[in-house]
């Protein structure tokens, strides 16, 4: 989500009080080497999304809070590395050296939870499975020091560099119509729903934490020198402090209002309106497809498995996960409290797809080489294993067709979540990040600002 913008340049400056920023580089890529050695250092591997990805379906339970740590030095792959790591060194010494190392290293560790809880809060905008796809990496927290960044640093002029068929194209841009426009793009990106597999929630809410935390964290002696020191190397005659430019130019502090108050708006609508959807059954399934592996995630709201068909990405599971539904296994209230096992059983299923303008129903056979399945008091699967020899209806146009058969092997494990409980305990923590935010950069920018833009 940073390249979009173009990557901007600084000079390369390494000092020894930058080894918060410095130590944070280092912790990021060994974490990486160790997590990506299995894929030649390009990718990350599954079991490491599992074990250490943050989800916001387990929220509910106090085990499984260490990965809102653990997902912080996750990275999906090593574009993903690169440009994190890239950002921390642009924005992280400047910061640095405008909190100090303690208050610093306070403020990213803090913006990456405040990134948790605003990606649990904005799941229901992005669909069930939101709350079912861990979310790794050190953007949210990063997107916090980037919100320091632009209290700190707004007048600071940055080159940045388009690539154009693979020729840089760089030109001047003001730190704060490059932070600006970037803030946008996430808050945009979030509510059209076009972000992909990119928690760019995650990312306005780090983004806010790091502005609203300068209200507690902003040295105000060490910010002076600094604009002290910045104006003697840059003002060629006699200026007094007190006559010094300060803080956010008035279209800036008006854009950067409206982004929040959008943001503020759907956090309101989110604690109203999430809680009405009551309680998922969220889902891990692990499982080969004749013999290719996949790692994927579902949410969906029994008896209703359909809800989960807009919103996954993989047709391989959601073809499998059709298949169970349709022949009674992922929900059947008479299995409630009970252990089934199933053993070279052919089973026909029934499907019905859109072909043109008419619905038809599609009869499916398959075969349950094994099946061993424990099922909650309501009857949903909470814990499965088994192999399966099915088709994959393949629509074109006004016609169907069936594929030859292909085998499936798998694990599946559930877990039950109060949507509405998540919802509204995260939703009114962002709206208290945001309005914090909001009171910071329109009533202090100009205690905060070191290199000023109005």
């Amino acid at each position: 989500m940073y390249m979009a913008l173009g990557i901007p340049m600084t000079v390369p400056e390494f000092r020894p009080r930058h080894r918060v920023t410095i130590s944070l580089i280092v912790a990021n890529s060994l974490v990486y080497a160790l997590t990506s050695y299995r894929n030649l250092f390009l990718s990350i591997s599954d079991y490491w999304v599992t074990a250490g990805g943050f989800s916001p379906s387990l929220l509910p339970y106090p085990d499984q809070w260490y990965r809102l740590i653990t997902s912080m030095f996750l990275h999906a792959d090593i574009f993903h590395i690169f440009f994190n790591m890239y950002f921390i060194f642009f924005a992280g010494r400047a910061v640095e050296d405008a909190l100090g190392s303690l208050r610093y290293a306070l403020l990213y560790f803090t913006s990456g939870l405040a990134a948790s809880v605003f990606h649990s809060a904005y799941s229901f905008i992005g669909g069930l499975t939101s709350y079912a796809v861990p979310a790794i990496g050190a953007s949210g927290a990063i997107s916090g020091v980037l919100g320091a960044y632009l209290m700190f640093y707004p007048g600071t002029s940055l080159v940045v560099c388009i690539p154009i068929f693979l020729i840089p194209f760089c030109f001047p841009m003001r730190a704060s119509l490059y932070i600006l426009l970037w803030f946008a793009m996430q808050v945009m990106y979030g509510y059209a729903r076009i972000a992909g597999s990119v928690a760019v929630f995650a990312h306005a809410g780090g983004f806010l934490a790091g502005i609203a935390l300068l209200s507690f964290l902003a040295n105000r002696r060490r910010i002076n020198l600094l604009r002290i020191i910045t104006h003697a190397t840059r003002v060629p005659f006699l200026m007094l402090p007190s006559s010094y430019p300060k803080g956010l130019s008035s279209l800036s502090k008006a854009a950067l209002s409206v982004l929040t108050l959008i943001l503020i708006l759907g956090g309101v609508y989110t604690v109203v309106a999430a809680p009405t959807v009551g309680r998922i059954s969220v889902a891990t399934i692990q499982y080969t497809l004749n013999g290719t592996p996949y790692l994927d995630y579902a949410a969906f709201k029994p008896p209703d498995f359909e809800s989960y068909r807009a919103t996954m990405a993989l047709q391989e599971t959601r073809v499998l996960l059709n298949r169970l539904a349709a022949a009674k296994l992922l929900y059947d209230a008479g299995k409630a409290m009970k252990t089934v096992e199933i053993r070279d059983k052919a089973i026909r299923t029934v499907h019905e797809i859109p072909v043109g303008n008419r619905i038809e129903s599609v009869s499916v056979d398959n075969f349950v080489e094994y099946f061993r399945g424990t099922y909650d008091a309501s009857g949903i699967l909470t814990k499965a294993e088994g192999r399966l020899i099915t088709r994959v209806i393949y629509i074109g146009g006004l016609s169907y067709h069936l594929s030859d058969p292909v085998r499936y092997e798998f694990t599946l494990s559930s877990i039950g979540v109060d949507i509405g409980v998540i919802s509204r305990y995260t939703g009114l923590l962002s709206l208290l990040i945001a309005v914090t935010a909001q009171l910071t950069f329109t009533r202090k920018d100009w205690e905060l600002s070191i290199v000023a833009e109005a």
